[in-house]
């Protein structure tokens, strides 16, 4: 009987590749003469195995890297997987689809098709499955390709190692445009289309019954990713495709920049992601964690609800990332199932640690799936609402809904911040404390972060002797800005400031939002 005992290892930003260990084997297997191992011997002549043949005949790249690794899969025979290096000229009807932050996405007919795990004795190949229809991603400057722009292969190697590929897309390895010299990463094609067309198109016409099937199949793959301690990193709508080719219609793709949970390190400081869609933690200077895949499946559900984009008539710039992490979030539409507005707001609180793991977000969907039958939704729909607050609509200009770096507009978010808190604090001193406090800062402001910001208006408080009357007055005075003049300051300075004050603890949920009430 075989046995294999996979153990999924991921390492920095160069994936490594965790291959199977074979403890014991069929009787029927021979010592291959190539690699002498005990295998399946196709090559009977030559007592060959499989993986050796394979090796022998495959068609090569010519970039040690991606040779490096296709062989280095075939050489531990792992049956589920058949990732490969195809010719360009193998593929035809090659149609332009998308462009994403990073690559272009093609449309093309695999003349041969996808490798099986059958043998062709006569041919002395593996058999086909003949023309199929796949998608070309075409990664951006990648002539040169090195092995940290295999990720996204190694990702899928890695994972499905572990797990059935139920809920994520299926990758059959890569190509090569001869005319860009850019490599191609040859995945599934889906007729639909991402997620975001699909609501954009179908919104009107899709139930909740089906919308929370979809969202029970996208959580599942959250789910499986976490639990091998993958974290996505650019989870939105835009990577999830729709499809018959899952159980639930829907499976979760692009794991270019995902990485391990459990890395010691990130020689990669820059984030990429649509603001949108990345927590207030991050947009902070954090690292990216399994709860801030959370918080962007959280908006996942909101564009489900409504019909739109989150923060679709916003400029996706350094203000909106300075109110997101102040704790704006997109209004609540209540046309929705019984829980599933408090399950959202719960995945986007602004506490990571407060919003729901994704296996407890599957089992509430679990329980809602099994709740919303199909005699139950048909009899009593819950129903879509005519209002101008639902639906899909021309998204602002300014809206940017493509992955991009956003390291450099997070800096100059925080430093926008503080200036303004700065601001903000030193115009309630008198004359004296502004010149001292001023000075203060002027003194630290190289390089200053909103930490350091927070240490050096804190200590000079410290120093300085002021009674509760005149923290009152910060207090209201960073309150009335916060709600008339668009700056922002978080509530835990505000708390700083108000234990000395005994004021009221603020609502545990903390984020602020519009409510918008329909009767349903």
């Amino acid at each position: 009987m075989d046995q294999t005992n996979n153990k999924l290892e991921i390492n920095s930003d160069n994936i490594s590749l965790s291959h199977p260990t074979q403890n014991t084997l069929k009787p029927k297997n021979k010592k291959c003469n190539r690699c002498n191992k005990v295998r399946k011997i196709v090559d009977e002549i030559n007592h060959i195995c499989n993986s050796c043949y394979r090796i022998k005949t495959i068609t090569l790249s010519g970039n040690k890297v991606i040779d490096d690794f296709i062989t280095s899969i075939l050489n531990y025979n792992v049956a589920k997987v058949n990732l490969e290096f195809v010719p360009y000229d193998k593929f035809k009807d090659i149609t332009f689809i998308a462009e994403g932050g990073f690559s272009k996405i093609y449309k093309a007919t695999w003349i041969d098709g996808p490798a099986t795990n059958k043998w062709n004795k006569e041919k002395q190949e593996p058999i086909r499955l003949g023309k199929t229809t796949v998608a070309l991603k075409e990664l951006n400057n990648s002539k040169n390709i090195d092995s940290k722009e295999l990720n996204e292969l190694k990702i899928f190697y890695n994972f499905i190692l572990k797990y059935d590929n139920y809920y994520i897309n299926k990758y059959f390895g890569i190509t090569q445009n001869p005319i860009t010299q850019n490599f191609m990463i040859i995945t599934d094609y889906y007729k639909t289309g991402d997620l975001t067309h699909y609501i954009t198109k179908k919104f009107f016409k899709i139930s909740w019954y089906t919308k929370l099937i979809k969202l029970r199949g996208i959580i599942r793959g959250l789910r499986k990713l976490h639990d091998a301690d993958i974290v996505h990193q650019d989870y939105h709508s835009g990577n999830i495709f729709i499809g018959t080719k899952s159980f639930f219609g829907a499976v979760i793709g692009d794991f270019g920049i995902s990485k391990s949970a459990i890395e010691s390190s990130n020689d990669d400081n820059e984030v990429y992601g649509i603001i949108p869609y990345v927590s207030p933690e991050v947009l902070q200077g954090q690292k990216y964690t399994k709860a801030s895949d959370i918080y962007s499946f959280g908006m996942i559900m909101w564009e489900l609800m409504t019909g739109r984009k989150p923060f679709w008539d916003r400029n996706h710039d350094t203000d909106l990332i300075i109110e997101i992490f102040d704790g704006l979030r997109p209004p609540i539409v209540t046309n929705a199932p019984e829980g599933y507005i408090e399950l959202m707001q719960k995945c986007w609180h602004s506490d990571p640690n407060k919003r729901p793991n994704a296996s407890e977000i599957s089992k509430e969907f679990r329980y809602s799936y099994g709740n919303l039958n199909h005699n139950n939704e048909k009899k009593n729909p819950t129903k879509v609402i005519n209002s101008p607050d639902i639906g899909p609509i021309t998204n602002n200009s300014g809206a940017i809904y493509k992955s991009r770096p956003l390291s450099a507009m997070i800096k100059s978010a925080n430093i926008t911040r503080s200036l303004k808190r700065q601001s903000i604090i030193i115009s309630a001193f008198d004359k004296e404390s502004k010149r001292k406090l001023s000075n203060l800062v002027e003194n630290n402001n190289e390089g200053i972060t909103e930490v350091k910001m927070n240490n050096i208006i804190f200590k000079f408080m410290t120093n300085n002797v002021y009674n509760n009357a005149f923290l009152d007055k910060i207090v209201k005075k960073l309150k009335f800005c916060n709600n008339k003049s668009g700056v922002y300051l978080t509530k835990e300075l505000e708390l700083d400031i108000d234990c000395n004050i005994d004021s009221n603890t603020p609502n545990d949920n903390d984020y602020t939002t519009k409510e918008i009430d329909f009767d349903i």
